[in-house]
This record gives structure tokens, sequence and C-alpha cells, in this order.
């Protein structure tokens, strides 16, 4: 019996490696699985444990109305062709194709208006990710030992990725970056991954503040390193050491120095058309940042922060809270925090849009058009989406592109003919809608200060996905919203999610069928058109 259970838990192992690397077999696997978790065998490798797939496809395509310019949002989901691990990853352009890495580091080619995903036949990055889950005390998840980002250098013709990899001699795991050569035509390797440059080894192990964006210019490649929760800051302060930095990279050279310090969790990374870098940065309970990066520059992080610790009003003892005396300071900041993700420079997209930043948020599921004049932010602009977005790239054509931790790839382009029309829709309430739902509710992005969640969209996202604090009663619900389940919740809001804040707006039948009608109608810009019936929805399965 022992025999068998080690064969099988051998065999587990080398099936969770070829579905990490190819995704095939995938129904075998649940099966050994199943067997093992039934013996009470719990496998060495966790790698199988965080491929997912969804039973439903989502696809369509939906408008989203902004200040300037109506926009077309096309969807398409990677784990509704494959099992992947959700959460992270990142996205990168090669002319006008859409390069995926997921978080363990697997690289697909992203064809959105089919509906297709290709994994690419690229070997395992460098990570020893085996010999990490081998260590005594470690473990996988979403949070950790993640692939984090992915640049195309054209000139070069390389993939460039960071992410984790496990140092053997020194037990214990160091943000990487890795090359590999790439054909432009057949986006097949052409040579084997090389790594070039490791920081220092983590002294608390992998965890989300790792930072580990990349751009790059004229054969230089430029890296965040985030602070890795460290909290000493006898570390954090020490030129010796990078975390907390922004290094320059020469590809030529392989050699590497610090451009600024004191950052906690930069997650965007771009070089302007006038060659500045800007960054953004995580804060703590507020103080998200946009950085002008300068050579040499301390952003003073953990020092000075324009937000606060969590669950109090306070920062380290600081006297002054929410201040940033002494330290470059940033361009711009996000209170309440927002969850900035990446960024880029949106040129040959639109005239109204061009030269402008687009910033993408986790926490607030937003975008955020940024106008500047010279170093002065004269506006910003919130564009709800609705999903956790952690990556963003535009193609050559000028189509802009999200990736979400959903795993879904949207692919936004203008709407030429509403903005031919020029016409943007109105949406007016009658009476009953006015009185059961738009006294709290609103249309748009949501706010820190708004009463209620959007109603944008009702009928295309699960439940409590808003920037919204829901109760834990409608936080663990499941799927999307109906027209079924919105009219439970009408008629009863605390039955259907106990502790809900929403009042009972005590509608009769009628009253119900008007409301629901009219929100069906009116939730989205245009429910009226052709592709918008033929819109598949699905009922999303929550993280």
């Amino acid at each position: 019996m022992r025999a068998r259970v080690v064969l099988l838990a051998l065999g587990m192992f080398v099936l969770g490696l070829v579905a990490h690397r190819t995704h095939l077999i995938w129904s075998r696997v649940q099966a050994f699985e199943a067997r093992l978790k039934a013996w009470g065998v719990h496998p060495e490798v966790e790698l199988l444990g965080q491929y997912s797939r969804n039973s439903e496809s989502l696809t369509g395509v939906r408008d989203v109305d902004t200040a300037l310019l109506p926009l077309q949002v096309r969807r398409s989901r990677l784990s509704d062709v494959l099992p992947v691990p959700k959460t992270g990853g990142a996205i990168t352009t090669i002319g006008n194709r859409i390069i995926v890495l997921d978080r363990l580091g697997n690289l697909y080619l992203a064809l959105p208006s089919a509906n297709r995903f290709v994994h690419l036949p690229f070997p395992p990055l460098p990570t020893d990710v085996t010999d990490y889950l081998q260590t005594p005390g470690t473990h996988l998840d979403e949070n950790t030992f993640r692939a984090y980002d992915i640049e195309y250098m054209k000139s070069a013709k390389l993939l460039v990725v960071s992410h984790e990899a496990f140092d053997r001699q020194v037990g214990k795991s160091r943000l990487t970056v890795s090359t590999i050569g790439v054909d432009e035509q057949t986006l097949g390797p052409t040579s084997s991954w090389t790594i070039i440059f490791q920081a220092d080894p983590e002294v608390d192990g992998p965890n989300v503040e790792a930072g580990g964006r990349l751009t790059s210019k004229d054969g230089h490649l430029y890296l965040t390193i985030g602070d890795y929760e460290i909290k000493s800051k006898a570390i954090l302060d020490n030129p010796e050491f990078d975390f907390g930095t922004i290094v320059e990279l020469d590809l030529r050279t392989h050699g590497n120095r610090i451009v600024s310090r004191g950052h906690r969790n930069a997650q965007g990374l771009v070089i302007t058309a006038k060659g500045e870098i800007l960054s953004t940065e995580h804060g703590p309970s507020g103080g998200d940042e946009l950085n002008l990066i300068r050579e040499g520059a301390d952003y003073g992080w953990p020092n000075v922060t324009l937000g606060t610790d969590y669950g109090n009003y306070s920062w380290h003892g600081a006297t002054r809270v929410g201040e940033h005396r002494g330290y470059e300071s940033p361009m711009f900041a996000w209170v309440p925090s927002v969850g900035l993700s990446n960024l880029i420079q949106v040129s040959g997209f639109d005239p109204r849009w061009d030269g402008d930043l687009l910033v993408g948020s986790l926490k607030a599921v937003s975008l955020f058009r940024m106008r500047f004049e010279k170093e002065r932010v004269l506006y910003v602009e919130p564009i709800w989406i609705g999903q956790r977005i952690r990556d963003i790239a535009q193609m050559e054509n000028g189509t802009i592109a999200l990736w979400t931790d959903d795993s879904q790839l949207l692919s936004i382009t203008v709407d030429r003919s509403r903005l031919d029309q020029n016409v943007r829709p109105i949406k007016q309430a009658n009476s009953t809608v006015s009185d059961a739902c738009i006294y709290c509710h609103h249309f748009g992005p949501t706010s820190a200060s708004d009463f209620a969640p959007t109603l944008s969209d009702l009928f295309d996202r699960r439940i409590a996905s808003d920037n919204y604090r829901y109760s834990a009663g409608l936080r663990n619900k499941e799927g999307a919203w109906t027209e079924d389940g919105l009219r439970q919740f009408l008629r009863n809001p605390s039955e259907f999610a106990n502790g809900t804040a929403m009042p009972k707006p005590n509608l009769d039948e009628d009253q119900l069928d008007e409301v629901i009608a009219w929100l069906k109608q009116n939730s989205d810009s245009d429910h009226d058109s052709p592709r918008e019936r033929t819109r598949r929805l699905s009922q999303l399965s929550r993280r």
C-alpha cells in the first residue's frame, strides 16, 4: 500500500509539472488529485492546485462613456479556454499581437477577436519553484512566488520577464530578471532563458509587495523592487540593499545601478515620449502615488507617506501625519487608496487622449486618465471598468489592452459611430425608479463618498464587485446579478443577504417589474444594439 501511494504521489508530481507547462490532460490530473486526497496524501508540489478553468464562456462588447470619448470594450477570458493560475500576470505587445504571461510564468498568444488563446511553447522560467516548495515553511498561493511583468525589447528581439526565483545556495527567493530570444513572426523561442539580474535575497520570502514592474529604452531596462513588507528601517535605509528601489539594468553588460530609492511597492513604470520615468506606487491606508523618478532621489518610504497605518490615524510615530517633508514628493496622490497598477502614455489612440497617462487600478476596478501641463496634473478622470486591472498595454494600431486578475483580456477602442453621431446616451429614470433606486444609487464610477454602489452594468458584473464597502452577506454571494436574483433581493434584501444595509423598498410586483425592466434597459449604454443582444453573460466564480 505504501509503495502504491508513493508511486501515485510521484505520478501526481510529474502530471502536475506537465499540466503546469502544457495545460494538457486536465481531467486526468483532477482524477489523480481526487485519489490522492481520498488517501490523505498531500503532494509536495502545489502547482496543480493553482490552476482553474471557468465552466462558461465570457465574451461580448460593451459601451463605456467617458468625458471626451465613447469607448467599446471587447472582452475575452483566458480561463474559458485553458486552466490557468488566476490573479497576477502581465501582458506585452509585439506589433498588433498580445502576449500574456500568467503568474506562474506560462506564455500565451491572445487573439481577442476570435476569443482564442494559444499556449506558446517556451521553456519554463528558471524559477526553481519545486526546490522552493521543498523548503520547510514555504507554500504557493496567488500572492507568493509570482511572475510579475513581461516586456518586449524590439531592437534586441528579446522577451524580458521579472519573476521570483529560489536561490538554493542561500535558501531564499530573489526577484529575478530573465531574457529569452523570440522570433517576431512565429513567436517561438530562439534561445534559452538567461538570468541577467537577481535582487538581494528576501528576508521573509516572496509576498505581494515585490514590485517587479519593467520598462525599457535604448538597451536599458528599468525594474521596480518592492520593500517585501520589510519593517526594519536599518535595512530599507541602507544603501547596500536594493529593497524599495528602482534599478537600471544594462542589457549589454548586465551591469546594474540604483536610480532611486524610498519606494514601497511600485506597481507601474513607464518612460514617456519626453524620456521621463514615471512610476505608480502603493501607499498604506491612503497615499497611493504617481512619482516622477529623478536620479538619486529618495521618495521617503517608510519614513513618510500621505496615508496612515491600517486601522488608525497615525504613522509610525510621526508628529505631522499626512505630510511628505524632507523627501521627494509625488506628482499626485490618491486618498483614499485605489490600488494602483501599471500605466501607459497614450499614443495613436485618438487626438483627444493622445499624450495623456492611463493608469490602472486593482481596488477601484477603474482606469484613471490623467491630463498634464508640464509637470502639473490638470485633472484626473476615473473610468469605471469593473475588473481588477493588473496590467495595461497598447498595440501598434492604437488599441488599448487591459489584463485583469480574473484572466480577462479587455480590448478598448473608440466607438467611431457614436462619436460621429455626437450624441451622448441619456438615462432618465421614471418616478418609480427614482424613488426606489436613484435617491441612494448612481450611474458611473463609485467614489468613497457615495451612499450606495453604481447601477452601471448591473446585469454584467458579479455580485458585490463594485468599489463599495459591501456587507459580508453580499460579499459571500456567488455569481452575477440576474433578473431572478435582483427580484429576490428587492423583495427582501436582508433575507437575500443577511446584514445588508439596503432597506426594503416595499415595491409591489408591478413596480418590481417596472424597476427591473428599466434597470436592464439602462444599466449599460446600449442594451438594444445588435451586439448587446448577442452578448453571452456568465456567472463568475468568486476567488
